[in-house]
């Protein structure tokens, strides 16, 4: 019985959700891709999960991101759910055609029912400082980028 009320609510909840999941996702995408040189979006900007952000920088990895987004109180991953123990990349992003450096700097977002604007405004505010310090250090980055 629990189970089904669970799925009742969930169901009278869900397009409320998607809907504000959806403007969520979209700010979060335009934020981590509009302030960051070389940033990109991976897959279609609108013909995904609304609760999906998948993007990734070049010159840097995913690691090294990653690690500086959980000092700072940010769960994300960097590569798919199936491979996150692992150094491996994504396969879904190297089954879009991804180079195998493209899919490691790439970070992955999953945005749930409890994350806020607040949150999504952090992190945007975070990011090109993040992206910045990493790539000062990497030896792939460009000059006029360091």
């Amino acid at each position: 019985m629990g189970f089904g009320e669970a799925a009742r609510i969930a169901k009278n909840e869900m397009s409320v959700q998607n809907e504000r999941l959806t403007k969520l996702r979209d700010k979060l995408i335009k934020g981590l891709t509009s302030s960051i040189p070389y940033s990109f979006l991976n897959g279609h900007p609108t013909r995904r999960l609304p609760n999906n952000v998948s993007v990734r920088y070049s010159f840097i990895e995913g690691e090294s991101m990653l690690l500086s987004l959980e000092m700072m109180g940010v769960a994300a991953s960097s590569g798919s759910t199936c491979t996150a123990k692992t150094l491996e990349p994504s396969h879904v992003l190297l089954a879009i055609g991804l180079k195998h450096e493209e899919a490691h700097g790439s970070l992955l977002f999953t945005l749930g029912k409890q994350n806020t604007e607040e949150e999504i405004d952090y992190v945007i505010e975070i990011m090109p400082n993040i992206v910045k310090k990493l790539r000062e250090i990497s030896p792939l980055t460009p000059e006029e980028l360091k």
